[in-house]
């Protein structure tokens, strides 16, 4: 391994971005099924999919996620092809000089919106493709992911609540160099 390299900068592989737009999509995922609800209840349209919907739309959703994952570290590997600025961020992160409490507060904010947006496109195919009911102006829909904000907010909070209690353990990760 190359010195000023850690492993954390390492591992900037697909499988990792794959799996954290997964977890984080699918609770995007849920909480846009719940908030567009809703939201079309008060903006116009009819959104209220049973489970058996949810799930047909969901194939599609699970191939947004893999294209935005893949898109993602694309991105990151043209950005920062050696880790360096990744590692930057994560020791400025563990050393407390930033995000102390909120995660990503920014990229949270920017996610939950498209992630509202994904899941109407994803219904919005499934209704193209398995006839699953899905009338909801695109009005609605913007409304919907904007109202989707607070539950990225929130995701940001919860996990720096989790980031200070492992730090406060001594559990956190150091960054350290590896040499």
């Amino acid at each position: 391994m190359a010195k000023g390299f850690t492993t954390s900068a390492r591992e900037n592989r697909i499988s990792l971005w794959i799996s954290v737009s997964f977890l984080w999509g699918t609770v995007f995922y849920i909480s846009s099924i719940l908030i567009l609800g809703f939201v079309s209840e008060y903006s116009g349209g009819h959104f209220h999919p049973d489970f058996s919907d949810s799930i047909k739309s969901y194939v599609f959703y699970a191939l947004l996620v893999i294209t935005v994952a893949v898109g993602g570290y694309l991105a990151n590997k043209l950005y920062d092809p050696t880790g360096e600025k990744r590692q930057q961020r994560i020791n400025a992160v563990t050393a407390g000089m930033k995000e102390q409490v909120f995660v990503s507060f920014v990229g949270s904010i920017a996610t939950s919106f498209v992630f509202g947006l994904m899941t109407a496109i994803a219904f919005w195919l499934s209704h193209l493709t398995f006839g699953v009911a899905f009338d909801v102006p695109l009005r609605t829909v913007l409304i919907g992911s904007l109202a989707n904000i607070p539950a990225g907010i929130v995701g940001s909070l919860l996990t720096g609540l989790v980031f200070l209690g492992l730090k406060f353990a001594g559990k956190f990760p150091t960054g350290e160099v590896v040499s």
